[in-house]
């Protein structure tokens, strides 16, 4: 009998207990922000980017110039180091033909004003160390068999090395001079003096 009223007494005591529950409290407020941690090292460097279009693109001027008396021209830039001969025969050449301030491509027609006009090709190389480009007449506007004797106001040569021309936006007018070396980042402040050449090449 003792241990049933026992029993009972722990029974309601617990009910007492739980009934006795406050309310629970509200929420706290939201403690301060902790201190960052220290930065991680660094991580590697990137890649080395491209370099631009006129990184090794090159001008050469020939400066007011004559023809030989056949109508033929060659100029050029010699004593070439190992590296620039084989960078110079594997790269592009245009040519342009100055001639009443305007700057001519080549192949195609020149006018030297008053009438005169005479249509020329080119080749070019590398030979003995030296880089040519030779200027060939094919038609003239005077009634002769041999072709005139022209006085240029200037010939420039403009050299891109094969890695760039791939690059290229294939909407550059590679006619006109002034718009392709802007294509290639060049300016006329960067034009390297050539010299005529007189007639070296090997047959």
């Amino acid at each position: 009998m003792f241990r049933r009223l026992l029993l009972f007494a722990c029974v309601a005591l617990m009910i007492a207990l739980v009934s006795c529950e406050g309310k629970q409290g509200e929420v706290g407020p939201k403690g301060d922000t902790g201190t960052a941690g220290p930065a991680g090292p660094a991580g590697p460097a990137g890649a080395d980017g491209e370099d631009g279009a006129g990184s090794s693109a090159l001008i050469i001027s020939s400066g007011k110039d004559t023809t030989d008396a056949d109508g033929t021209y060659i100029t050029g830039i010699s004593d070439l180091t190992a590296e620039e001969d084989s960078l110079l025969s594997a790269s592009a050449v245009l040519v342009y033909i100055k001639s009443g301030g305007v700057y001519w491509a080549l192949p195609g027609i020149v006018s030297f004003g008053t009438g005169k006009l005479s249509s020329y090709t080119f080749v070019h190389g590398v030979q003995e160390s030296t880089f040519f480009v030779q200027l060939l007449p094919t038609n003239w506007s005077e009634d002769q068999d041999d072709a005139p004797v022209r006085i240029f106001e200037d010939v420039r040569i403009v050299i891109i090395p094969g890695t760039i021309v791939g690059r290229m936006n294939a909407q550059v007018d590679f006619k006109n001079y002034e718009k392709t070396i802007a294509a290639l980042g060049l300016t006329d402040k960067e034009v390297k003096m050539g010299k005529q050449l007189k007639r070296f090449l090997k047959k």
